[in-house]
């Protein structure tokens, strides 16, 4: 069997900083906590169809007829704690960390055969436990239906966002922009060689974000009061990412010999160049109700101050548009790499987002609420493997000094 079952998930998160061109106050913290759920269980072709993740598998016999066609419809589904701080080292200049963790890894295989040609030594056409009892022979274990990964460690990501000087037009149209970095330290996992399933969690398996990050933000309020709070938003903002390659170990077939024995034509090691992105952004946020407001703590008691605080409700819809370069792999077997490379062309993701937030803070509680759901799939996309995400978290604003 030429392919083994590991995946490639693509998640797509949001920028470590949320919000197109928002910093915080200086020597003011936010602390975010919140739980995904992401699924994925298609990829799309050049021409925007979707197809199973992987390739459906032909066998035949030595010298002989189709055995029979073994097909997979793998869902992988993941559950995240996604933690990130953040400060404000000046009035314009806020810095970021950003911590995902792994919480639960399921694969469902959803394998099925197809029966090929009839065989004429067994007087029928090979069954599915045919060939599972054939490949048990030289050893193969049958592919199990769940697969199920521990707790891990994503890639974290540290950055910087600088809300850039305004011309005086800008400030009196209510137009802002800002400059943000970001970069990923390589704390994730690949997939494991061996395993008939398995799933990474650094940057380019999970095609969260780029090793590299470069953006340009911009924010245009409308209906603001005098209190300088706005009822409706547009931001835009259009980014660069980066992604290094990296070094794979390949399957020796030590617990799969037939699915994972890659090693001796494509060597010992092999890299993956995944293709950088150019990405951009809209975002639309409106707040139908400001909500009741009161002199707190938040404020300093300063009930004045309290006005200018955000909303208590937001609603967030947003639009990305990933356009992915070429990816390149590395081996000892060029026939290997195109196979691999055939299914990363350049292509494109498409992206849509809604956001409900409950901003506590104009009632003297440092908290907001959120939930959010990500389509990848609303829109079909080119060489790129779609996933829908739902969270909910919660931030917490603090200033300790």
């Amino acid at each position: 069997m030429k392919r083994a079952l590991s995946l490639l998930v693509v998640l797509f998160a949001a920028s470590s900083l949320a919000s197109e061109t928002q910093v915080l106050p200086k020597n003011t913290w936010t602390f975010d906590f919140a739980w995904w759920r992401s699924s994925i269980d298609k990829q799309w072709s050049g021409d925007r169809k979707a197809l199973p993740l992987i390739e459906e598998n032909r066998r035949y016999e030595p010298g002989g007829g189709l055995q029979g066609i073994l097909r997979a419809q793998p869902r992988a589904d993941f559950d995240f704690l996604i933690a990130q701080a953040m400060y404000g080292i000046t009035d314009r200049l806020t810095g970021v960390l950003y911590v995902p963790i792994v919480l639960r890894q399921q694969v469902t295989t959803n394998l099925s055969w197809e029966p090929g040609d009839y065989q004429s030594q067994l007087g029928r056409k090979y069954s599915e436990d045919d060939f599972w009892a054939w490949a048990g022979s030289l050893g193969q274990p049958r592919v199990p239906a769940v697969w199920n990964g521990g707790v891990k460690l994503g890639d974290m990501i540290v950055g910087a966002r600088y809300l850039l000087p305004e011309f005086e037009w800008m400030s009196a149209n209510h137009f802002r922009w800002a400059a943000t970095l970001q970069v990923a330290i390589p704390t994730g996992t690949n997939f494991d060689p061996e395993e008939a399933v398995s799933v990474g969690t650094n940057l380019w398996e999970l095609h969260a974000a780029g090793d590299v990050e470069a953006h340009l933000s911009a924010d245009k309020q409308f209906f603001v009061d005098e209190f300088g709070v706005n009822r409706l938003n547009i931001g835009a903002d259009v980014y660069y990412a980066f992604f290094r390659p990296r070094e794979y170990t390949a399957g020796r077939g030590l617990k799969n010999p037939l699915l994972n024995n890659i090693a001796p034509y494509v060597g010992d090691k092999y890299i993956v160049d995944g293709g950088d992105w150019i990405a951009g952004t809209v975002s639309v946020d409106f707040s139908p109700f400001l909500g009741p407001t009161r002199a707190s703590i938040v404020s300093g008691g300063d009930e004045k101050k309290a006005h200018a605080l955000p909303p208590m409700l937001t609603l967030t819809l947003s639009y990305t548009r990933v356009q992915t370069f070429q990816s390149d792999w590395q081996s000892q077997s060029a026939l290997w790499d195109y196979d691999r490379e055939k299914f990363w062309q350049p292509g494109e993701k498409n992206i849509v987002r809604g956001t409900a937030t409950v901003s506590l803070l104009r009632v003297g509680v440092p908290v907001q609420i959120y939930a959010r759901y990500q389509s990848g799939d609303l829109i079909p996309g080119r060489y790129s493997r779609p996933a829908n995400i739902f969270s909910v978290g919660a931030r917490l604003v603090a200033k300790f000094w």
